[in-house]
Formats: structure tokens, C-alpha cells, sequence
């Protein structure tokens, strides 16, 4: 992982210490007390460390370090911690409806929910993941032709899932989407990717069928419009059609050779990428050309949400926040009551915005939204193709 990479990193999982149990105790003590404990008690969990807020039907729902997850049915104005099996660091939360939702983090933990994030069940988790990508790494060596490249490649990735399985549970998965086909992806560090078509009870490695020889990190994955797309270090971006009879990831042309931390699908069709020093891209279709959006920001971009109006607002790790009224051509800063590293943002039902990080989470309601919007001076119109 490149140096921005590990800033990323830093920024999603906090220091990982805290993910940890006391580090006096050995490694794999640890990783076995955090992966077996489950979170505990938090006495103020709204200044907490979060990591990612979404919406479950009208619940809103975050996660962060320890295993921290809380839920509000209220609009963000209370909260309540919900029960979870672990106690390390939950990076990223998706929802299909109301009540099924699935989180990862740190030590390749998966969690699945089906009561809205009220409780949770551990499903996968760093030392089950790698022996499934070993399992899948030997199975494609055994069935490529001697002395052929296919039968390199697969050498090489026997000794890569060998590599995982030795290291143990130390690497996370930092984000979890769900596909319009039902498909669950996870994806993460030194370029881990697993799926489930059942809803997350049994997982896949597709880590041999990615083009990503270097072992990249993902930092994300995005859904549009019949394409599937997953981004991260060094600017990687692959891609593949979701409604064709060829399923395969392919390379893409990508926007920059810094690492991507974030992408939005708007509804409309348009995809944002958001990188290094406030850097964003917009491409209108599959397909089409990035186009480079310029921001008003010169720190990292990392998260973003389309609100219920056609608005995008985008959160950056210095505190940031921005704002678009013509689908991410042109952004405006907010004038925020509050400022610190954001890692999340998400709309609540009643219209207010919610924006967790670092120091636990900051609710605008829709008029403080709506001032916050116009007091921002106008944004500049000018973007250039990359």
C-alpha cells in the first residue's frame, strides 16, 4: 500500500491500535479477543469515532472504532448502541431494505443484521477469508495446463492466499455494497474481494478473477446503471457490465494515478470519484470520458450522498463539506457550525444531513442545511476533460 494509501487507511480505521485490544498481549491473542468480544458499552457513542452512516428505511444507522454501531429512529436527535459480537473497527454499512443490512471493517470482519442494526451476527472474517481465497487460488492452478502462463499465474496466486492465511486476520475490508443482481461484494486492502449471493451466509474469493496483479487496495466499489465498479490505490478503476452475458472485470481507463477514496452513482446515470486535494471527476454514462470538476478544496475527498432534492453532497477528511445543485458540475463550500475529518455523510428522512468522523457525528437540520448553503459563496463553473 503507497503512502497515500496508508493515509487513507489511517483516516478510515483511525489509529489501528484502537481497533485493537491492548498490544502487550501477542498478535493472535488479539485478533481472537477482538474478533470473539463484543463491543462494549459506550458512555457518549455520538463523539465517538464513526466511520459510515446509511440509511435503513427511515433508521438511520453508523459504525466505528470497537465495533461501535448506533441506530435513530429520530432523525439523528437520539441514539442507541446496538449489540455486536465484535469489538474491532467497522469501516463501511450497507442496507438492502429496512431490516437486512451487512457492515465490515478491520481483521476482514463481515456482520450481517436483520432487525434494522439492532443486533448483528459475525459471518466472515480475516482468517476464514483467507483460507477461502486459498481454496480458490488452488482450485484455478489445478485446472490451468501445464506448463502454461494460465498455470504461472495461478502459482503465483497459490503463493499470495499462502501469504494471507500465514498473516492471518490483519488486513480490512473497507467497504460493502449490494448489486441490483442480489450479489453482495466486500472489498478491501492489498486487493481483497469476496462475494455471496445469499445474502452474506456463504462468501467467495474473487480475488483471482481481478485484474489487479500488484494486490492494489480497493478503497470502494459503485453500482450504476447496469456497470459495477470498484476503485482504489494508485487510481485504479475496474469495471464490468452487470446486465451482459460477459460478468468479467476489465481495466478502465482511469481519471488520475492517485488513489480514488470514494464514488457516488447519481440516479440520473452520472458516476463522481473523489481523490487526493479536493481532486473529483465526473463521467455523464458508462463509458464516457472523466471529466475533472474543480473544487473550491485542496484536501482529500471521501464520501458523498444524493439528497432527496438532486442535490450531491460531498464530505472531505478535513472537514469539509460541498455542495452541487447541477448533478456534480460545480460545487460550493458549506459554512459548517462544526468542523473535524469526515468519513461519512447521509440524509435522514426528514431532510437533515448527518456527517460522522473522527469526533462522532454532526447533525444539520434542514434549515441549518439550508443556511449553510446559502451563506457559501457561488461556485466557479470550469472543468476540464482528463
Amino acid at each position: 500500500m503507497d503512502a497515500v494509501g496508508m493515509g487513507r487507511r489511517a483516516v478510515l480505521l483511525g489509529t489501528l491500535g484502537t481497533a485493537l485490544l491492548p498490544t502487550a498481549a501477542p498478535a493472535d491473542e488479539r485478533v481472537a479477543r477482538a474478533l470473539g468480544l463484543p463491543a462494549v458499552k459506550v458512555a457518549r457513542p455520538t463523539q465517538a469515532v464513526l466511520q459510515a452512516v446509511t440509511r435503513a428505511g427511515k433508521r438511520l444507522v453508523a459504525v466505528g472504532e470497537r465495533g461501535l454501531v448506533i441506530y435513530s429512529d429520530d432523525a439523528g436527535q437520539s441514539w442507541a448502541q446496538a449489540r455486536v459480537p465484535v469489538s474491532c473497527t467497522l469501516t463501511a454499512l450497507c442496507f438492502a431494505d429496512a431490516q437486512r443490512g451487512w457492515a465490515v471493517g478491520s481483521m476482514g470482519v463481515v456482520l450481517a443484521t436483520e432487525d434494522g442494526g439492532a443486533s448483528w451476527r459475525k459471518c466472515l472474517d480475516g482468517l476464514a477469508a483467507a483460507r477461502l481465497a486459498l481454496q480458490a487460488a488452488q482450485a484455478q492452478l489445478q485446472a490451468s495446463p501445464p506448463g502454461s502462463e494460465a498455470m504461472a499465474q495461478g502459482n503465483l496466486l497459490v503463493e499470495d492466499a499462502q501469504r494471507l492465511v500465514a498473516e492471518g486476520a490483519d488486513k480490512p475490508l473497507l467497504d460493502i455494497a449490494l448489486g441490483a443482481d442480489g450479489a453482495l461484494w466486500a472489498v478491501g486492502a492489498y486487493g481483497l474481494a469476496f462475494s455471496s449471493t445469499d445474502g452474506g451466509s456463504e462468501w467467495q474469493s474473487q480475488m483471482h478473477r481481478l485484474p489487479n496483479p500488484d494486490g492494489l487496495s480497493y478503497y470502494g466499489l459503485a453500482h450504476r446503471k447496469g456497470e459495477q465498479v470498484l476503485f482504489g490505490e494508485q487510481g485504479l478503476v475496474l469495471g464490468r457490465s452487470t446486465g451482459g452475458a460477459n460478468g468479467n472485470f476489465a481495466a478502465l481507463t482511469s481519471p488520475s494515478n492517485g488513489s480514488l477514496f470514494g464514488a457516488l452513482a447519481l440516479r440520473e446515470g452520472p458516476l463522481l470519484v473523489l481523490g487526493l486535494r479536493g481532486r473529483l471527476w465526473r463521467s455523464a454514462e458508462p463509458g464516457d470520458a472523466w471529466m475533472a470538476v474543480q473544487t473550491p478544496v485542496d484536501a482529500s475527498l471521501v464520501a458523498g450522498t444524493q439528497l432527496a432534492d438532486g442535490s450531491v453532497l460531498l464530505a472531505g477528511a478535513a472537514g469539509q463539506a460541498l455542495h452541487s445543485r447541477d448533478g456534480g458540475q460545480r460545487f460550493q463550500p458549506l459554512s459548517l457550525p462544526q468542523r473535524f475529518p469526515f468519513t461519512g455523510v447521509a440524509e435522514a428522512d426528514d431532510g437533515s444531513v448527518l456527517l460522522v468522523g473522527m469526533r462522532g457525528l454532526l447533525r444539520l437540520a434542514p434549515a441549518d442545511l439550508k443556511a449553510a448553503t446559502s451563506s457559501s459563496p457561488s461556485p466557479s463553473s470550469r472543468k476540464s476533460p482528463v
